[in-house]
């Protein structure tokens, strides 16, 4: 097997005088996108962070602001996955496919594999899929794309006008009584995760519906309205039932279940039902992604049974 070589990224930063008493690994990963806490701490191990051209291996140095630090940061190229595409629905206009979870939807690293490109590979070299709207990458389901112009802007206005219908299947912790809204502002904030703000963000609105519970565990249908940066993890762990599996958010890793904990591999959602209207028809398509097999294990092991996807409720 040919060895993955890492690639070295050099850094210069200058700490602000607001940065006083920060820990300097913190500093570093809110200054550096992308470079997680794990690789700054591997920097420092190898002493490869200089702290005004002087070594620091100290994570928890507090910073006074003014330094300068210059770091070398290693990263290993992605692991090559092999991914599958279901098509769900295609013709000469559209065309949906069941997105499998850890496949983002565009390149984030030079080389590395992603839906579109996959997309592309599926339906040949004569047409150039338009990807219409986005998952995050650990989120599965319907992924919608335009095979030609006319229908991309009949699709994207349709997405702009908010006429599209999506609902989103998620394993959350808790039991909620009944069906609730929640309407806020959110923004993103530093390491990737989006935040409730009261002035400054841009206004969220999802409904969500229980469909069962079992032993501290639910299975809820949730149709956003608006289309925000994780705005259904944001808005149901802020209501206090994060996402099996969302640690970002605060959801647990593990399911108790009665043969013991099972890993959650990821946050459990699903983009189950996108409805629109065909560009070229105007009748309502309903798209629809069976949910995946990690998905099926936590909910089986939650003891909790399959949605049916004809009355979720929203």
């Amino acid at each position: 097997m040919k060895n993955r070589e890492s690639t070295k990224h050099r850094h210069r930063l200058a700490v602000a005088s607001s940065c006083q008493g920060q820990r300097l690994d913190r500093f570093l990963t809110d200054a550096l996108p992308g470079v997680s806490r794990k690789q700054i701490k591997r920097a420092l191990d190898r002493g490869a962070v200089f702290l005004n051209d002087c070594v620091e291996k100290r994570a928890g140095r507090p910073l006074q602001g003014g330094e300068r630090i210059d770091l070398t940061v290693e990263i290993a190229p992605p692991v090559p996955r092999e991914f599958s595409l279901p098509i769900i629905y295609r013709d000469d206009d559209v065309l949906a496919v069941a997105k499998p979870p850890g496949l983002p939807v565009h390149a984030n690293v030079a080389g590395a594999v992603n839906a579109l490109d996959l997309v592309r590979q599926l339906i040949g070299s004569d047409l150039d899929p338009i990807l219409l709207h986005r998952l995050d990458a650990d989120t599965t389901g319907v992924l919608l794309f335009a095979l030609n112009r006319a229908s991309n802007r009949s699709l994207c206005r349709q997405f702009s006008e908010r006429r599209v219908e999506k609902t989103y299947l998620a394993l959350v912790q808790g039991c909620p009584a009944k069906p609730f809204e929640v309407r806020d502002h959110l923004r993103p904030n530093v390491r990737g995760k989006t935040v409730k703000v009261l002035s400054g963000g841009q206004p969220a609105w999802t409904s969500v519906n229980p469909l069962s519970c079992h032993n501290g565990v639910a299975l809820v249908a949730a149709r956003p309205h608006t289309g925000r940066t994780h705005q259904i993890r944001a808005h149901l762990a802020g209501c206090g039932h994060p996402l099996l599996g969302d640690t970002l958010y605060g959801g647990p890793a593990h399911l108790e279940t009665l043969e013991g904990p099972v890993a959650c591999p990821r946050h459990m959602l699903h983009a189950a039902v996108l409805v629109i209207t065909h560009p070229r028809t105007g009748r309502p398509l309903t798209l629809q992604a069976p949910l995946p097999a990690d998905f099926s294990l936590l909910l089986s092991g939650a003891g909790l049974n399959p949605p049916d996807y004809a009355n979720l409720g929203l």
